[in-house]
């Protein structure tokens, strides 16, 4: 028998659909007087801003809310966990999630008040804080545990020496492993295949980054908690301490053809962006990846990645459950393109095929799908999501398709 969804929760699921549509109409309805806002690039320029006009210090705050659903024929059941109905309207587990959050991204000169408060030899160069709300619907308890602190992109930059090209970032970053990090998408529905293999692409701690001839290397120490502050050693008793090192070496970000390749190792629990799976155990993993990139013109962007490692090889086998106990070999790739249709440049097509055999000795063992996808800009703030997921292979439950619907309101 179907269990009835608490009173909390659908005060919760009425007040996001609530704001969604009372947002939507005030904002669709001047969407011609917005038309000439210098924002709209950068309204739907959803990478990574981590480059951005280092010294010219400018500054920018946006308010930001983001909701979504989805609607599968089959009905998909433990949404929340607990609940073995079967939905067929719902709000996403997925990434993007349904969140609300601000974004301020300030860079600085030496002219700076800020800047002045720390020594000459690390001047502060930008600032990028993005903290969100995350509403968890997997989460089976009601009240706050539902809501999530998961930034993505919450640090500070210095210029050690103020040394060309050389930075020191601390906070909460896009870990520079798999793509180019000014490539990890928010706000968005396909994600690089590190979201599915690891499941996170933000974490909180330390990096370095600097040249190495035309080319750029950056490396980081994180504590592996994915998006959320979730960290179990940080807040409670754990069998075992994550943490994560990751690096790449790669071409720089303003060439047509880009590429790199990068590594991971260390302990992670599992997470899925805001929400830790397990409070007793981490995983040992290593992970060397090869990521590609190219830019044709303006509008067509198409890439692939390909990651190879082991899980459990660090004596904690036991925690690798598609094994039943074993260590793990594991292959992941992806392939992916997206084109702005030149003559209607408010529609953005894309499509992805990825791929995580979680070990290659196990049949069946792999995560593997197809996604489809539009994006529509109603305004310069707006834009609307309709995606479809294929599921060829699920080690976590039955393959379910759905098409997800998402609402991206992202303005100053």
């Amino acid at each position: 028998m179907r269990r009835k969804k608490s009173a909390l929760s659908q005060i919760v699921l009425g007040a996001f659909r609530g704001i969604g549509l009372v947002i939507a109409m005030a904002l669709v309805l001047p969407a011609g007087i917005a038309a000439g806002d210098d924002t709209r690039v950068e309204a739907e320029d959803d990478w990574d801003s981590e480059d951005e006009d280092e010294g010219r210090g400018r500054s920018f705050f946006y308010k930001e809310l983001v909701l979504s659903g989805f609607y599968s024929r089959e009905g998909v059941t433990m949404i929340p966990m607990d609940d073995m109905g079967e939905d067929h309207f719902e709000l996403s587990h997925r990434p993007p999630h349904n969140y609300i959050g601000v974004d301020y991204v300030g860079t600085f000169t030496d002219s700076s008040p800020l800047r002045k408060l720390f020594p000459d030899w690390l001047p502060l160069t930008a600032v990028d804080f993005h903290p969100r709300l995350v509403f968890d619907r997997i989460e089976v308890d009601n009240g706050l545990r539902r809501i999530e602190f998961a930034p993505q992109d919450f640090w500070i930059r210095f210029n050690p020496g103020k040394i060309d090209r050389l930075s020191l970032r601390i906070g909460q970053f896009v870990i520079p492993y798999g793509v180019n990090p000014i490539q990890a998408p928010r706000q968005r529905f396909i994600l690089p295949i590190e979201a599915t293999d690891l499941g996170m692409k933000w974490d909180w701690g330390i990096d370095l980054k600097g040249p190495l001839g035309e080319y750029d290397w950056q490396i980081a120490a994180t504590i592996g908690s994915g998006e959320a502050i979730h960290s179990s050693h940080l807040f409670s008793s754990s069998e075992r301490e994550s943490y994560l090192f990751s690096g790449r070496l790669g071409t720089p970000t303003y060439w047509d053809f880009q590429y790199g390749v990068s590594f991971a190792y260390g302990d992670l629990p599992t997470v899925r962006g805001p929400r830790l799976f397990s409070d007793n155990a981490s995983i040992s993993r290593w992970r060397l990846a090869l990521d590609g990139f190219y830019k044709y013109g303006t509008y067509l962007m198409c890439g692939a990645q390909l990651t190879y490692g082991e899980d459990g090889f660090a004596g904690d086998e036991k925690h690798v459950m598609v094994t039943m106990g074993k260590q793990a070999t594991v292959v992941g790739y992806r392939v992916w393109a997206d084109w702005v249709v030149p003559n209607f440049q408010d529609i953005r097509l894309a499509a992805q095929f990825e791929s995580v055999i979680r070990d290659t000795a196990t049949k069946d063992a792999d995560d593997t799908a197809a996604i489809i996808g539009v994006n529509y800009s109603l305004t310069t703030s707006v834009s609307l999501q309709l995606n479809y997921r294929k599921e060829y292979s699920n080690t976590m439950g039955m393959e379910n398709d759905a098409f997800y619907f998402t609402f991206v309101y992202y303005s100053r």
